[in-house]
């Protein structure tokens, strides 16, 4: 395992979240599903990088499934959406760890899993930390 990458992951989480929330951009429909459906294009990149388009084929094919996500959660922002987000957020940290699993792809360093996944779980937990927020507020009677 790789510790920087995965140090440098959690960094970057606790910035996005911490600039989403200056921004109140997590009053938003779109910044956290935005981000996810930016992860995708990382591989497709890689593939593209290492001249691998049967690689690029395979990472269009599952990357569709992550904006499709995205793009529910963009469509319904309410508890259900944002737990389906969150979820999104882990399953493409899961993504990240066992993707070799699925086909190779030459072009992905070999320190991606760990820093996209740490950043992957920490967003995934903190939008299912909203998603309950939410739902708080939204069972709380109105003063």
């Amino acid at each position: 395992m790789n510790i920087y990458a995965f140090a440098v992951g959690v960094v970057i989480a606790v910035f996005v979240v911490l600039r989403f929330r200056a921004r109140r951009l997590e009053n938003t429909s779109w910044a956290y599903p935005i981000f996810l459906a930016t992860f995708p294009v990382y591989y497709w990149v890689f593939a593209v990088y290492a001249s691998d388009y049967t690689a690029l084929l395979n990472e269009l094919l599952v990357g569709v499934a992550f904006i499709a996500i995205a793009y529910v959660a963009y469509k319904f922002k309410s508890f259900i959406a944002l737990q389906l987000l969150a979820i999104g957020y882990v399953a493409h940290a899961a993504y990240d760890f066992y993707h070799n699993a699925f086909f190779f792809n030459a072009g992905v360093p070999t320190w991606w899993p760990e820093f996209c996944g740490s950043v992957d779980v920490l967003i995934g937990g903190y939008v299912a930390y909203l998603s309950f927020s939410l739902r708080r507020q939204q069972l709380l009677p109105n003063k």
